[in-house]
Order: structure tokens, then sequence, then C-alpha cells
């Protein structure tokens, strides 16, 4: 249903390097803040040592929220934002870092799960108790993001860990993908014995059919050794 795309991604197999980020819809320029992240991450060096590669991350994210901070300043705009999702090789394991509700889920033999939680205000409101998750189905502000990349000076990114098995596959996707499919149907395209370019294109191409009420971006990535 949108004009403008938002989302950005980035896929660097030889720095074994991925990411999505989507621009908040409702502010402007959010196609500058997903384009700021992903240039940022695209000049990161890739470090021998894991603890170094994780801070090289958080560097690579901490100027691209600096550097859209100053842009909404010089502008003269209320915010420039964008959620990031970024999932890096580290042999054995991969490591997740993000900010806002874009996804990375992981699909190996015991099924699908998601990697990262939500920075929103469904998260938030689920977690004090008092409301479920169908409770919040019709709540226009559940969906609201409480942190992005570009939102606040100091920028705090989510890590997870996971382990990496050959054939496991992991998606990144803004939430443009969840909006259309369930976990059940995203799992289902995940395990097809396909080229991961297809199942990227499956993916979006679902949700094109589906109407799209949102800019669409997978990132599908499998462990082949």
């Amino acid at each position: 249903m949108r004009q403008h795309n938002e989302d950005s991604y980035l896929d660097d197999p030889d720095n074994r390097l991925w990411a999505v980020a989507d621009g908040m819809g409702g502010h402007e320029a959010g196609d500058v803040a997903s384009q700021a992240i992903v240039r940022h991450l695209r000049q990161l060096v890739r470090a021998p040592r894991v603890v170094d590669y994780v801070d090289h991350v958080d560097d690579a994210l901490a100027a691209a929220n600096a550097e859209l901070i100053h842009y909404a300043q010089t502008h003269r705009l209320q915010m420039v934002g964008s959620t990031a999702c970024v999932l890096a090789d580290a042999g054995h394991y991969m490591l997740c870092a993000w900010a806002g509700d874009s996804r990375i889920y992981q699909l190996d033999g015991t099924g699908l799960r998601q990697l990262t939680i939500d920075h929103n205000q469904a998260r938030e409101m689920i977690s004090t108790g008092q409301f479920t998750a169908a409770d919040l189905q019709s709540n226009a502000q559940a969906a609201a993001l409480v942190r992005a990349v570009g939102a606040e000076q100091n920028l705090v990114v989510e890590w997870s860990v996971a382990e990496a098995k050959p054939h496991d596959v992991f998606l990144l996707c803004s939430d443009g993908i969840t909006k259309e499919m369930t976990d059940q149907e995203i799992a289902s395209e995940l395990a097809k014995p396909v080229q991961v370019k297809e199942i990227a294109d499956k993916l979006v191409d679902t949700c094109l059919a589906r109407g799209a009420r949102d800019n669409i971006t997978a990132v599908v990535v499998r462990v082949e050794a």
C-alpha cells in the first residue's frame, strides 16, 4: 500500500554479516535512517576476536544513532529513526543484535523460534501481566516502538546468541512480513530445500499478494557447513 520504501538491508556473506532496518513509519526521513544504519554496518571491519566484533557492531549502530540525531536537529525534525536487527556469524553460533521490532528467526531440527524480542509497547504491556496478546490486537498504541536507532542520545542494543548447525536457516525481516504471515507459514517456507533467494522472494510475493500493509524486507541465511 505504501508508495515509499523505508526499509534497507545488508547482505554481506564475505564478512558473514546481515541486517535489516525499517525506517519508522509516521516519522520523517525513515529511508534516510535505515540507509544510514546499513551504510555504517557495511563499513565495519570484521575483528578476529568475537568480543571485538560485538564491539564493532555496537560502535557502528552507535555511529548511525549519532548521525540520525544530528540529522534531525539540522533539518529541524522531531525524530529520524529506524529499527535494526543484525546477524553476525561467529563460527559455531550466531550473534543477534537489535533495537526495535524487526525480527530474527531461526529454523532448526526443533522448529522455528524468534531470537529477538520486540521493543514495542505491546511487549511492555504484556510483561505487566495485565494484558494478553489478544487484548492488544485492536490497540493502536501496542505497535509503538520503545527503542530504535535515532530515538535517544544513548542507544541500548540488545543481544542474543544462538547455536548454528549445518542446515539451520535464519530469517531477518521487517514487520511487513510478520503483519501478513504467521510463524507457521514462515517456518513452512524456510524449510523448503530451495535456494535462499527463492525463499526470500516467496515470502515477499506472499505478503504482496495479501495487500502488503507495510514495506517488506526479508534476508534468508542458511548454514551450509
